[in-house]
């Protein structure tokens, strides 16, 4: 495979991020303090000219505003326009569009707390070279350090499904929970269970009619608290699998994947979760 075609194929991959704000606030965090270090240490875009006592809160302003810049980003991607940054389709290229966007809101806001700062007016010609150099000091580091988390992160899990797959996830239901049933369904029978807002979707197997989908009006917790089978797992915030279908796992950068028996859906196990599901 030629390096134009390895470089696809890792743009293509799953990105490890998940969507909740812990993640988000080291992220973020983390992009901050490199703002400050890196303007205290190089003084690029012409900051030498400010050198003085108020040099390190001139810094600190900057990874303040930074800060701020992206956590406003990412309320508005996430909770204004809704982008979900997890799950399958958010791959490894999408990650970058949506991290060049947050470069974009740092570069803006910096830009508007410079001229403020330190010369008292806005000149607009000058931001997109402030923007270049902003994409140049963050982008291409970000990406380097992105890829190498996608490809450590994916033979992280492979490795987990591969241990799996050996040693298996089946085990005999207890004789009190056969007839058990939910909904109508016989525990013993659900494949998975999925939650879609305030409704779930239960998959199960019919002697009668194969692989069947039911859909109740109930949350994914309240039905976890009503399924009496130490089978039924929690594998992701959207998902309760039954360990007893579960035929093959497969590993990538954002957790697991299950193939169930006699159903086409794919089951995700994420981050969160490898642990007590692999336990």
């Amino acid at each position: 495979m030629d390096l134009l075609e390895k470089t696809k194929t890792l743009l293509a991959r799953p990105f490890p991020q998940e969507e909740n704000w812990t993640d988000t606030l080291k992220i973020v965090g983390a992009i901050s303090l490199f703002v400050f270090v890196f303007l205290y240490v190089f003084k690029p875009f012409g900051m030498h000219l400010a050198q003085g006592k108020g040099y390190f809160l001139l810094c600190f302003g900057f990874a303040l505003v930074a800060f701020i810049a992206s956590m406003v980003y990412e309320f508005i991607a996430l909770k204004i326009i809704r982008i979900k940054i997890s799950g399958p389709k958010f791959t490894f290229s999408r990650w970058i569009l949506y991290f060049a966007g947050a470069m974009i809101m740092i570069s803006f806001a910096n830009f508007i707390f410079v001229r403020l700062v330190l010369f008292g007016n806005i000149e607009w010609p000058l931001y997109f070279p402030m923007l270049k150099g902003t994409f140049a000091i963050g982008l291409f580091p970000a990406i380097f350090f992105g890829a190498v988390a996608v490809l450590k992160k994916e033979r992280k899990y492979q490795n987990i499904a591969t241990e799996i797959n050996q040693k298996g996830l089946s085990c005999a239901t207890k004789p009190s929970a056969l007839n058990e049933t939910i909904f109508g369904i016989t525990i013993a029978k659900i494949q998975y269970v999925e939650a879609m807002q305030n409704y779930v979707r239960i998959g199960y197997l019919s002697a009668e009619n194969g692989q069947l989908e039911h859909i109740e009006r109930a949350t994914i917790a309240s039905v976890s608290k009503e399924l009496v089978s130490d089978n039924i797992l929690r594998c992701h915030r959207s998902f309760l699998v039954n360990r007893n279908f579960i035929k093959t796992s497969t590993g990538n950068a954002q957790g697991l994947t299950l193939s169930l028996t006699d159903c086409e859906k794919k089951i995700p196990v994420s981050r969160s979760f490898v642990a007590d599901f692999k336990n």
